[in-house]
C-alpha cells in the first residue's frame, strides 16, 4: 500500500466527517490505519471524529497513538488537551495544552485552551495572563477563537467589569448575533450595578433568539433589580413556559414575588426552586427569611439546618438559627450556635448580641452585660449593639444624669432606629421630660411593634405619670411579648413614688419572675 492510496483513505474520510457522516469517515480512517498502521495523521484524524461522537476513551487512545508515533506533533496535545478539558480533566489538560505551546510558542490556540481551564478552575489572573498573550500575538485569529470572550468572563468573574464589557464588546465584533455573548454583557451590566443598561443586549438577543429560556430569566432579573417587578415576573414566567425545570427562575420570580409582599407567591416559588435543586441554599435562606416575617421560627430554624447539612460553616444560618432558638424559648440552644457562629467570625457583632439576650432568658445578667458590651465594642454604628448593655445597667444601678447621656449618644450612633428612639425615650424619661419620652416611643413603636423594649418603658413612664390603665396595658403587651424577666427590675423604681401601682401591678409582674 502507498502512501498516496493512505492520503486518499484520509481524504475521504475528512470528507465524510465534514458533511456529517462520522460513520463513513470512522470506516475510511480505519482503513488508512489498517494499511498503514505507522501513519500518524490517520490515528489523529479518527481521533477527532471520535471526539466528535463524544467517544473520549477511543479518541484519547488514537491520540496516544500519534504522540508515539511523532511526539513533536503540537496539534495531538493541542486535541488532546481539548478531550481533557472536556471530560473536566483539568490537570491533564493544562499539562497538553502546555506541551502544545512548548512545542510552538506561536500557535495561540493552546493558549486560548489553558485560558479556559484556568477560568473553570477559577485561577482567574492565570486566564488571563495567557488570552493576553494569544490576543498579543493575533489579535483578529484569538478573537475569532473566542478569546475576548473567554477573557471578558474572566474579568467579570474578578470584578473588573469595565474590562469585561470592554472584552465583551471586542468579542461581539466577531460575532454580533451570538446570543451567549449578549447575555453575558447584559449580565455584567447587571452585576456592575447598572441593569438598564443590560436590557438593551436582552432585548436583541430575544430578537434573534425569541425561544431561549435563559435570556428570559436574564431579563427578568434586570427587571427585578430595577423594580419593575411585573415585567420581571412576566419575563420569568415565560422562561418556565419554555423550559419548567429551572429552579433559578423559580428563585428569581419567588425574589420578585416577595418584593411585592407577595408572601405565599414566594414560598411557593421557593419551594418548588428547592424541589429541583434541594442543595441550593441562598433558597432556604430567603425562604427562612419569610418563615421569620410570619412568625413561623420553627419552620425557619429548619431552613437552616438544612443549609447547614449541606455547608457547616455558614455563619449566617448558624447565627439565624441561634435566633430563631431565642424566639423559640430555647436560650441554650441559641447560645450554642451563637457560640459556634463567634468561635468561625470573632468580630460577629450581632452575635455577641444576641447572645447577650440569650443570657438575659436565663437570668445571667453578668455574661449578658460582658456580650452587649463587646458587641458595642465591635460595632458602634448600631443603637442595638448599645442600648440593651444600658438596659442591664438599669436594672443594676441607681439610674442618674450620666445613664440619660450614655443613652444620647448610643441614639446618636443610628439617629432613625427603633433602638435609637428607645434609647431617647428612656433619656427622656431619666431626665423627668415624659412628654417627649413618651413621643419617643411611639415613634419607635412605629417601626415595630412586635418588640418589647418601647412598651415596657412606655409602661414605666405611663406609671410615672399615673396613667395606671395605660401603663398596665403596656407592661402587659411588653410581657406578652416575652420580655426576660430579669429587665423588669426597673418597676421597682416606682416603690417610693408610685407605691399603689408598685404594689398592685408591678409586684405581680416581679414576682413571676
Amino acid at each position: 500500500m502507498t502512501t498516496g492510496d493512505v492520503s486518499d483513505y484520509n481524504k475521504r474520510g475528512a470528507d465524510y466527517a465534514l458533511s456529517g457522516d462520522y460513520q463513513r469517515a470512522l470506516a475510511e480512517f480505519s482503513q488508512a490505519i489498517q494499511n498503514q498502521p505507522q501513519e500518524a495523521s490517520s490515528y489523529y484524524n479518527r481521533a477527532l471524529v471520535y471526539r466528535s461522537l463524544n467517544e473520549y476513551e477511543l479518541a484519547l487512545s488514537d491520540i496516544q497513538r500519534v504522540v508515539e508515533l511523532q511526539p513533536t506533533y503540537g496539534q495531538a496535545y493541542y486535541q488532546r488537551g481539548i478531550i481533557y478539558y472536556l471530560q473536566h480533566n483539568n490537570r491533564r489538560a493544562l499539562h497538553d495544552f502546555s506541551m502544545a505551546v512548548a512545542l510552538n510558542a506561536q500557535d495561540i490556540q493552546p493558549l486560548i485552551g489553558r485560558g479556559l481551564v484556568y477560568i473553570v478552575m477559577e485561577e482567574y489572573e492565570q486566564a488571563i495572563l495567557n488570552l493576553d498573550r494569544a490576543i498579543l500575538l493575533d489579535a483578529q485569529h484569538a478573537g475569532r477563537l473566542g478569546a475576548y470572550s473567554s477573557r471578558g468572563q474572566a474579568y467579570a468573574a474578578l470584578e473588573r467589569f469595565d474590562e469585561a464589557i470592554a472584552d465583551f464588546y471586542q468579542a461581539l465584533r466577531f460575532k454580533p448575533d451570538d446570543i451567549i455573548l449578549l447575555n453575558r454583557l447584559g449580565a455584567t451590566y447587571t452585576d456592575s450595578g447598572h441593569p438598564e443598561a443590560a436590557l438593551e443586549h436582552y432585548h436583541k438577543a430575544l430578537t434573534l433568539q425569541p425561544q431561549t429560556a435563559f435570556t428570559y430569566n436574564n431579563r427578568g432579573e434586570a427587571y427585578r433589580l430595577l423594580e419593575h417587578y411585573s415585567e420581571a415576573i412576566t419575563d420569568f414566567d415565560q422562561a418556565l413556559v419554555l423550559d419548567p425545570n429551572l429552579a433559578t427562575v423559580y428563585y428569581n420570580r419567588g425574589l420578585a414575588h416577595d418584593a411585592q409582599l407577595a408572601v405565599q407567591q414566594a414560598l411557593a416559588d421557593y419551594t418548588l426552586a428547592l424541589s429541583l435543586h434541594p442543595t441550593f441554599t441562598a433558597v432556604y435562606h430567603d425562604r427562612a427569611g419569610i418563615y421569620v416575617r410570619l412568625k413561623r421560627y420553627q419552620e425557619a430554624a429548619t431552613d437552616y439546618s438544612r443549609i447547614l447539612a449541606y455547608d457547616p460553616c455558614d455563619v449566617m444560618a448558624i447565627f439565624s438559627r441561634g435566633t430563631m432558638y431565642i424566639y423559640l424559648e430555647q436560650p441554650a440552644r441559641a447560645i450554642e450556635d451563637l457560640n459556634r457562629a463567634i468561635e468561625l467570625r470573632p468580630d460577629f457583632a450581632c452575635a455577641y448580641t444576641n447572645r447577650g439576650e440569650a443570657y438575659l432568658y436565663l437570668r445571667d445578667l453578668q455574661q449578658a452585660a460582658r456580650d452587649c458590651r463587646r458587641s458595642w465594642h465591635l460595632d458602634s454604628s448600631h443603637a442595638d449593639h448599645g442600648w440593651m448593655a444600658q438596659w442591664i445597667d438599669l436594672c443594676s444601678l441607681q439610674p442618674d444624669a450620666t445613664m440619660a447621656e450614655r443613652l444620647e449618644q448610643i441614639a446618636a450612633a443610628e439617629p432613625a432606629a427603633y433602638s435609637a428612639y428607645v434609647c431617647r425615650g428612656v433619656a427622656n424619661f431619666l431626665r423627668q421630660r415624659h412628654t417627649l419620652a413618651l413621643q419617643e416611643l411611639e415613634y419607635a413603636l412605629a417601626l415595630n411593634l412586635d418588640r418589647w423594649d418601647a412598651y415596657f418603658w412606655k409602661g414605666m413612664i405611663g406609671a410615672s405619670m399615673g396613667r395606671d390603665e395605660e401603663a398596665l396595658a403596656a407592661l402587659q403587651r411588653a410581657v406578652a411579648l416575652n420580655i426576660p424577666s430579669v429587665l423588669l427590675a426597673p418597676l421597682h423604681w416606682l416603690r417610693q413614688d408610685h407605691a399603689d401601682f408598685y404594689a398592685r401591678y408591678a409586684m405581680p409582674f416581679l414576682n413571676r419572675t
